[in-house]
């Protein structure tokens, strides 16, 4: 049986390796559509479309909050901080995107959790 999207030839990679992989080649600065990292990567396009959209959700998060970290005796602590206004706007202006029509990555993930 074959499902629509799904190549049986495409070796499985774990999600993290994939998104270093993906983050890897997206680094050297030439566009790519997910077929085209899927086909260079050899990893299921499916894997790269979602692992896009996870990258999406991240650099939506950062724009508006930032992570802070304290060391407090023997304790790492680790919490968002919300950004001022200006840094906000200026960072969403500079990082438009245009989001794939889908029911993955972080925001749906996170709002089956609620």
């Amino acid at each position: 049986m074959s499902f629509a999207g799904f190549n049986p030839s495409v070796e499985r990679v774990g999600y993290i390796d994939a998104m270093a992989r993906i983050i890897g080649e997206l680094r050297k600065g030439t566009p790519m559509s997910i077929g085209d990292l899927s086909h260079k990567l050899d990893i299921d396009r499916r894997t790269v479309g979602r692992v896009i959209d996870v990258l999406l959700d991240i650099q939506e998060t950062f724009n508006s909050q930032s992570i802070t970290t304290e060391k407090r005796g023997r304790r790492f602590l680790v919490a968002f901080k919300e950004r001022g206004a200006s840094i906000r706007e200026s960072l969403k202006a500079a990082t438009r995107v245009v989001r794939r029509n889908t029911q993955f990555g972080l925001r749906s993930f996170l709002k089956g959790k609620e």
